[in-house]
C-alpha cells in the first residue's frame, strides 16, 4: 500500500460489563469526559446530540510536558442501533465543530473518517468493536490507533469505577 492510501484501523475489546453500561459510558458527555483520548490526556467538555444527524463535539487536553493544548474532535452520526451500534464521521476541528483547514493540521492527518462501534453481548460481557476507515496510511494513523488502545485503557478502568458506582 502507497504511503498516501487509505487505510483501516480495526480495535476489539471483551468488556467485562453488560452492553447496557458500556452503551452509557460511550453516549453520557459526563461519563465520556472520564476517559476520552490518550493517556495522560484529559477531556474538558463532552456533548453529544445522539440521533441520525446529531452532532458531538469532544475536547481533549494534551498534558503539560507535551504543551498542554486543547484539541477537538467532532462528527455527525450517521447511524445509531440503540444498544448494538454507533456509526458517525471523525474530524478534528474547532471548538464550534468546525473542520480545522487542511494547512493546521499535522501531515498526512486525515478528516472526515468513518468510524463503526460495535456493542455485542457475549454472555452477558460486551464486546466493542471499533473501525475506523479512510485513515491515511502515515505515522498519524499509527498514533490513532495507539491512541485509541490508550483510550480504551481509560474506558476500561472508568467503567470498573462506574459498575463500583451503581453497586
Amino acid at each position: 500500500m502507497a504511503v498516501h492510501e487509505a487505510t483501516e484501523i480495526v480495535v476489539n475489546r471483551i468488556l467485562k460489563a453488560p452492553v447496557a453500561t458500556v452503551w452509557k459510558l460511550w453516549t453520557d458527555p459526563e461519563l465520556v469526559t472520564k476517559w476520552w483520548g490518550p493517556e495522560d490526556y484529559t477531556a474538558p467538555s463532552a456533548e453529544i446530540d445522539l440521533r441520525v444527524g446529531g452532532r458531538y463535539i469532544f475536547s481533549m487536553q494534551a498534558p503539560l510536558y507535551q504543551g498542554g493544548a486543547e484539541s477537538f474532535t467532532s462528527g455527525i452520526y450517521k447511524k445509531i442501533i440503540p444498544l448494538q451500534l454507533l456509526e458517525f464521521t471523525q474530524s478534528v476541528t474547532d471548538r464550534d465543530g468546525i473542520d480545522m483547514p487542511v494547512d493546521q493540521l499535522p501531515e498526512n492527518f486525515s478528516q472526515n473518517v468513518h468510524t463503526v462501534v460495535e456493542f455485542s453481548d457475549v454472555n452477558g460481557l460486551t464486546q466493542l468493536t471499533i473501525t475506523e476507515r479512510g485513515w491515511t496510511k502515515s505515522l498519524m494513523s499509527v498514533f490513532a490507533y495507539a491512541g485509541m488502545h490508550q483510550s480504551l485503557d481509560k474506558f476500561t478502568a472508568e467503567l470498573f469505577q462506574y459498575a463500583a458506582s451503581k453497586e
